[in-house]
């Protein structure tokens, strides 16, 4: 989930604009963490190249526009397991609408400190959110719990499930945090060099055995095995479950 959105000034580290979901940190003290990062990274990196950063459970993703002698800094803070893919989609658009809503002049040397010209832009951010639409009918998701449930009740070797897009957006899932962490992780390294599609992937890890199947080119099934589970057992038990799903989602 989304907790923050900030808009600063590189150079100063000033906050030009901030949109707060859920109120976790304090706001003045976290723009300046940013402000602080963003300078580590010129001065002792000597790059501007911040892409993304994880705190604990949590993940500040970044965007920067060069304005003649200064940036803005575009920072979205997020749940860690949150899809990067459409997140970074969404920050990207942010930083469009804002660059071509406000006079950039107004930033650079006319900037006067005062932030209430951009309070407006909110309703932009309303807008991009809400076009961030559901993947998945409400009308349909008490359908794809009762074939969630009935998996997990049809075999003893089935450990958890999971229903997600090829990017890694999380539609529903029953899987332990840190694994759905990896492989939100797989699948959006996987799509930022290319690989838009996942077909079919089986391994066995420390957890047990992971099974992957494509559902279709928007969607991935997700199933858990204990160690003890035959491959083949797990394979079957996994493309029965993604025909059951692809019936109900296509």
């Amino acid at each position: 989930m989304i907790k923050n959105i900030f808009i600063m000034k590189g150079n100063t580290g000033e906050l030009i604009f901030y949109k707060t979901y859920e109120d976790i940190f304090n706001i003045k003290l976290t723009s300046s963490f940013l402000s602080a990062i963003f300078s580590f990274v010129k001065q002792t990196l000597k790059t501007e190249d911040l892409s993304e950063i994880e705190v604990g459970p949590f993940r500040f993703i970044f965007e920067i526009e060069k304005i003649e002698n200064d940036e803005l800094m575009f920072a979205l803070f997020s749940d860690r397991t949150d899809n990067l893919v459409e997140l970074r989609n969404q920050l990207r658009e942010v930083k469009t609408q804002f660059l071509n809503k406000f006079d950039l002049s107004l930033l650079t040397d006319n900037f006067d400190g005062e932030i209430s010209k951009f309070f407006n832009f909110d309703e932009n951010i309303v807008s991009i959110m809400e076009n961030s639409k559901q993947l998945v009918p409400k009308e349909i998701q008490n359908d794809l719990i009762k074939v969630f449930n009935e998996l997990h009740t049809f075999s003893s070797f089935v450990v958890s499930s999971a229903l997600l897009t090829q990017t890694g957006r999380v539609i529903i899932s029953y899987l332990d945090p840190n694994i759905l962490s990896e492989i939100i992780r797989l699948l959006e390294g996987r799509f930022l060099v290319g690989n838009f599609k996942v077909n079919e992937l089986i391994s066995l890890e420390d957890f047990g055995i992971l099974s992957l199947v494509g559902i279709d080119e928007h969607f991935i099934s997700v199933v858990q095995f204990k160690p003890n589970c035959p491959f083949e057992t797990g394979l079957i038990i996994s493309k029965k479950f993604s025909n059951r799903l692809q019936k109900l989602i296509s």
